[in-house]
């Protein structure tokens, strides 16, 4: 064989092997998951008549995705608090709370499998207070021009005073009572999604599945007011002190003073637990319904503790601008308790969102979820005592949620 031959076919065999190569990889190459909308047309506008052409299956977005809500939702009290509303005890007594809820994923093209990432939070505190101004009601000295000086002091220390000024306000007071419903709650979750083909009717179904991790601090405060009064200075009237028993007169005294007590019980709840789920939507138009549930169980690692914390207050005289000559605060040795838990809980969710772009969606709703088995909570005695409540409570979240989601 001559070398021009055998040259010959050595190209002609490389060629080949090259483009069977090349047809190979186009057709195994995975998409890029950070190519998301690279043209970043996130306002691109949508008409009728696209909707109207697209299958559901076509209108179901890829790649990644974003969305927030707001959440204002009402939670229940514990079971040591009043729970009931009139006769009727099989009605909760709920507190109004509000929060946010934020999600991120990616959805493959082609596959319709892919991750969903949340997170979602609820802060409710209520309580029944009055409010008692303090012998020094008012520090003249830090004011100027009629308005309160905000010095050197960092955002969130005392600016007016050296002990525990309410911040913001020209006048000095402590909220005094207990409270009935004090938590903070937050939830995080990682899921594995899938995406089905579309129903007869165009419904799409999501199973999923994954963890969550759930901490609810849950927590008691009953605060009391006493201090002492000049001579001349009006008494007060019995009937004022059987109204609010969380205020005590000690009477005529030389010294210039004041105290507050706090009693404190906090339970902090970390729960870790498996999930199932799924989510359900339909597009009718620029409208889209859309339901989710989540159920999870696991264990519950519960820590409570009891401590009271004084702080006392003297004064150079009872006058409305009196200074302060002296600040104590006194906090008893804290009691720790631990217990672990079975827990159970449930999430739902249904919305209904409106298409404003090819990629924007706004959209309102309704949620509720049950933390409804193995939770710890802080309450109070008839006294107003705080206590540590059962170890296998529940805590129950109603109302509406609002929000806006970028290619969900």
């Amino acid at each position: 064989m001559s070398v021009r031959k055998l040259t010959a076919k050595l190209l002609a065999a490389l060629a080949v092997f090259a483009g069977g190569a090349s047809v190979s990889a186009q057709e195994h190459a995975l998409a890029d998951p950070f190519a998301f909308d690279p043209d970043f047309q996130w306002f691109e506008p949508i008409y009728d008549a696209d909707i109207l052409d697209a299958k559901p299956k076509k209108r179901a977005h890829t790649g990644w995705f974003g969305t927030y809500d707001k959440l204002h939702l009402w939670g229940k009290r514990p079971e040591s608090e009043p729970t009931t509303i009139g006769a009727d005890s099989s009605e909760y007594q709920l507190d109004f709370g509000d929060g946010h809820r934020y999600e991120f994923g990616y959805m493959k093209p082609g596959d319709d499998t892919g991750w969903l990432f949340g997170w979602s939070d609820l802060d409710v505190n209520a309580g029944e207070y009055t409010r008692m101004e303090r012998i020094n009601r008012l520090n003249d000295e830090q004011f100027d021009d009629g308005g309160p000086e905000f010095p050197a002091p960092p955002f969130g220390q005392n600016a007016l005073t050296e002990d525990d000024n309410n911040f913001g306000y020209s006048t000095r007071f402590y909220d005094v009572g207990r409270s009935t419903n004090n938590v903070e709650y937050d939830s995080y979750e990682i899921n594995k999604t899938w995406r089905m083909e579309p129903y007869h009717y165009g419904g799409i179904l999501e199973p999923m599945i994954g963890v969550r991790f759930v901490t609810l601090d849950d927590m008691a405060i009953t605060r009391r007011y006493a201090r002492t009064r000049e001579d001349g200075e009006n008494v007060v009237p019995p009937q004022v002190l059987s109204q609010n028993p969380y205020f005590t007169d000690l009477g005529i005294n030389d010294d210039s003073f004041e105290q507050l007590t706090q009693d404190f019980a906090e339970v902090e709840n970390e729960a870790y637990t498996l999930q199932l789920g799924f989510r359900y939507f339909k597009f009718v138009n620029r409208f889209r319904y859309s339901a989710e549930f989540r159920a999870f169980s696991g264990l519950n690692l519960q820590h409570a503790m009891r401590y009271t914390r004084v702080d006392s207050t003297f004064y150079d005289g009872f006058d409305v601008g009196a200074d302060v000559t002296s600040f104590y605060r006194t906090e008893n040795k804290i009691e720790h308790y631990r217990t672990d838990e079975f827990f159970i809980g449930y999430d739902v969710r249904a919305e209904l969102g409106y298409q404003l772009t090819n990629m924007i969606h706004v959209r309102g709703g309704f949620q509720i979820f049950d933390l409804a088995k193995g939770l710890g909570r802080a309450g109070h005695e008839a006294d107003g005592d705080p206590i540590l409540g059962s170890n296998d409570q529940n805590f129950l979240a109603v109302g509406g949620t609002f929000g806006i989601e970028l290619n969900r």
